[in-house]
Parts: C-alpha cells; structure tokens; sequence
C-alpha cells in the first residue's frame, strides 16, 4: 500500500522554485530553490552537503521582496541525474522569526492559487 507523503506534511510546500539561493556562513554551494515550505526548502547544489550540516539560509520571496534569513540543517542529499545540479538537498529550518514564517506561508499560499488556476 503506497503512503501520501503529501498528507504527512505539516506545512504545504510551493509549487514552482525560486532562481536563487544565498547561503551565508555555509559551504557557499548552494544554487536554486526547488520548493519551499514554513518548514523547510529543497534546494540544488553541484556537490554533496553532507547530513546535519548548520546553515544559515538568506533569501528573497519572489514578487514579494521579503528577505528570509533563517538557520536550518541539511536532512537529505540525494544524487539528481539532470542538469548541471548533481545533488538535492533539504534543509530542515531550526531557526527563523515569526514574520519570516508567516512570509513563507502567504507565499506558498499564493503559490498553489496561481499553480491552480492556470491548471
């Protein structure tokens, strides 16, 4: 019997990435956001980050420019076979404020309105 990961999901997580990514006091490798929840974000990187990395993570919302500067911990790198990226990698956050939560939030809400509606 197949399980929904979707369901177990505490935050939804958007539908479309983010050209972006800064990660300050890292390793400095990480490239675009794949999708982002109030929980995390999946972002593409060319080398391997190795699990329970710290990091802190800055950056923008898209059509909102609001600035997110979190800390969060690598929880999976897994090999991606396409493109340039080579890796995958989630990060779990640990740490960001109230208004940068509540930010990520009316994104990822927004997002999956407009995802909807040109479907």
């Amino acid at each position: 019997m197949a399980i929904d990961t979707e369901e177990r999901r505490r935050y939804p997580r958007s539908r479309r990435g983010m050209p972006l990514m800064t990660d300050e006091a890292g390793p400095g490798i990480l490239n675009h956001v794949d999708n982002i929840s109030a929980n995390g974000v999946l972002c593409h990187t060319i080398k391997p980050v190795p699990l329970m990395t710290r990091l802190r993570i800055v950056l923008e919302l898209p059509h909102s420019k609001h600035r997110i500067d979190a800390e969060g911990i690598v929880v999976r790198c897994d090999a991606d076979d396409r493109g340039d990226d080579r890796f995958k990698v989630a990060i779990l956050f640990t740490r960001m404020d109230d208004e940068d939560h509540a930010a990520i939030r009316h994104f990822v809400d927004r997002d999956l309105a407009d995802f909807d509606e040109e479907e």
